[in-house]
């Protein structure tokens, strides 16, 4: 059963749901500030296909929401669907990707508008966390800086090569 959606409050959120309804999903960014990186989420992919949302952090603005309109598109097409755990070349454009579970207390910082559209039931979500070119991911011991700088919201479930 799909989940209700909120009752829009703002012109935004009359934006945000007139794409929902018509596309099945949408993706919002959000720049870096002092508090951390950029980053950039989906809504409407549990009410309309039942997969976890996604999110997105520390790349460019421009590259993640391209990047989750991708993964959106072939979610709604029925060729892609993602677990706790997956790791895939196919999200961004080179760099490996294992997608993470998203622990409850992180939607408030990261999803709380999704939090909010969906009426505040929760709802799973995956994060797309980036290795870089070697596939070193964050939780590598030899891992770059700038790589572990990406926020690991959960707990990575298996190694990408176990």
């Amino acid at each position: 059963m799909m989940p209700a959606l909120s009752a829009p409050e703002t012109e935004f959120d009359s934006r945000v749901l007139h794409l929902i309804q018509q596309q099945g999903w949408t993706v919002l960014t959000i720049p870096e500030d002092p508090e951390g990186p950029g980053f950039a989420f989906t809504i409407g992919l549990w009410a309309n296909d039942q997969h976890p949302e996604l999110i997105l952090i520390g790349q460019p603005l421009d590259v993640m929401e391209r990047t989750l309109r991708a993964a959106c598109q072939a979610i709604h097409e029925g060729q892609r669907r993602w677990r706790d755990g997956d790791v895939t070349l196919g999200v961004l454009d080179g760099p490996l990707c294992q997608f993470v579970a998203v622990p409850e207390p992180a939607y408030r910082d990261y999803l709380e508008y999704a939090l909010w559209l969906y009426g505040n039931e929760v709802f799973p979500a995956l994060q797309c966390v980036w290795a870089d070119a070697q596939g070193r991911f964050p939780w590598d011991p030899d891992a770059p800086v700038h790589l572990r700088e990406q926020p690991v919201l959960g707990r990575v479930s298996r190694s990408p090569t176990g």
